[in-house]
């Protein structure tokens, strides 16, 4: 009886390990390609990733147990970096397979320290010698003497309107070219003039 009832048991557990089935599972790699580092969220988990440095999660599909679970699932991505602005996306991951999404540049940024003595109140932009300036980009806030701030600019030529002082004294930087995935670091005080890019060296 004894050996009969060790052999009912074991068909047994057979039998449920075969409707179980087993999980389903996708690999979702997430690879920062901007030239800044990524700050985000996979899944709900926090990542911070230098440039070129990877993450790696499993995601959970389904299950088969007498109905198979499904093929694929979405996951949420977001995040930003200095050169690449804030987005929140949707990535579907296949079961058994490896999903990247890769994080790119879309923008340069200017990040500028303030030199002066009082604090800046506005900085606004404007297309090279175009029309009026835009909007402030400091989004009410200041730039106290010795602090910095960083602002996502597209690629191009751009003038800087700064606003300082309680007087509000206006000045302008003009000439200041933007690629995407640069970052360029401006040390402001009044007077300050943006140095153009050096001239490639004569051809031998």
């Amino acid at each position: 009886m004894a050996t009969f009832g060790i052999r009912a048991l074991i068909a047994v557990s057979v039998m449920a390990a075969a409707l179980s089935g087993c999980s389903q599972e996708g690999t979702l790699v997430i690879e920062n390609g901007a030239s800044t580092e990524f700050t985000g969220a996979v899944e709900g988990t926090q990542v911070t990733l230098d440039t070129g440095d990877s993450y790696q999660t499993t995601v959970y599909i389904g299950r088969s147990l007498a109905i198979v679970g499904p093929d694929h699932i979405t996951a949420t991505v977001s995040g930003s970096a200095i050169t690449k602005r804030a987005f929140t996306e949707e990535v579907t991951i296949k079961n058994g397979e490896t999903t990247t999404f890769r994080v790119p540049n879309d923008v340069g940024a200017l990040i500028l320290t303030n030199l002066h003595t009082v604090s800046i109140n506005e900085i606004s932009a404007r297309p090279c010698g175009l029309g009026d300036f835009g909007p402030n980009l400091l989004g009410g806030k200041t730039i106290p003497p010795g602090a910095s701030h960083t602002i996502q600019l597209d690629a191009g030529c751009w003038d800087l309107q700064i606003n300082y002082g309680r007087e509000a004294t206006l000045e302008i930087v003009e000439n200041v070219d933007i690629a995407i995935g640069q970052v360029i670091e401006i040390e402001w005080t009044p007077g300050y003039e943006y140095p153009p890019p050096p001239y490639p060296a004569p051809a031998r």
